[in-house]
């Protein structure tokens, strides 16, 4: 009896452990709040995605999605930088803020990466000429435990929307002005030409 009793109390010290190690699982864009001062929350989101959005040179998955148009059309992007890698500022936790040096004037997207999932928040702002320096982020719409609670960010990755401006057009004279120039020339030459005479 007392040899059922101790294989018993090892068996239930692992269940306890088991328990108290809760995987981390995929959640739903939607249900994270990504700011940017001065535009307000994102213009629209995708995710969560398993896996790893960027690598360090800005290939990845992340930069695959945004080349299909995925975000209001827009194919054409810059890579601006991860976070772990120093090229702007994060806040540890499951929430915080984020900063850059140098501001973004154009549509981009804030890349969130919390666990084993990722998913990324559009800023369109094209309508209106804005300049953000930072924002605040949750990684709620990232990837949460079986309790629901927000995983810890690993890192955050920033790309802007390459945004081509048309060129200004360059002033072409009308033909009749060119006309009526030449005449007044030729005119001017006649008389100049008949009071010499």
């Amino acid at each position: 009896m007392r040899f059922t009793s101790f294989t018993k109390l090892p068996l239930l010290a692992v269940s306890l452990l088991a328990l108290s190690a809760i995987p981390a699982q995929a959640a739903n864009c939607s249900a994270g709040t990504v700011t940017a001062f001065g535009l307000g929350t994102s213009t629209s989101c995708i995710g969560s995605f398993d896996g790893n959005d960027a690598q360090g040179d800005g290939s990845g998955a992340l930069f695959g999605k945004l080349s299909t148009g995925v975000f209001a059309g827009i194919t054409d992007w810059a890579f601006v930088g991860k976070s772990d890698a120093g090229a702007f500022d994060v806040t540890s936790g499951n929430s915080g803020t984020w900063s850059v040096d140098t501001a973004l004037t154009g549509p981009f997207v804030l890349s969130l990466k919390a666990s084993n999932s990722w998913s990324a928040y559009f800023f369109d702002g094209s309508s209106d000429p804005f300049s953000v320096l930072s924002g605040k982020w949750s990684t709620a719409g990232v990837s949460t435990n079986r309790k629901g609670i927000a995983q810890d960010l690993s890192h955050a990755t920033i790309y802007r929307a390459v945004v081509k401006t048309p060129e200004e057009p360059t002033s072409v004279p009308e033909p009749s002005a060119t006309a009526a120039l030449g005449l007044v020339a030729i005119g001017t030459f006649a008389w100049l030409k008949h009071k010499q005479s």
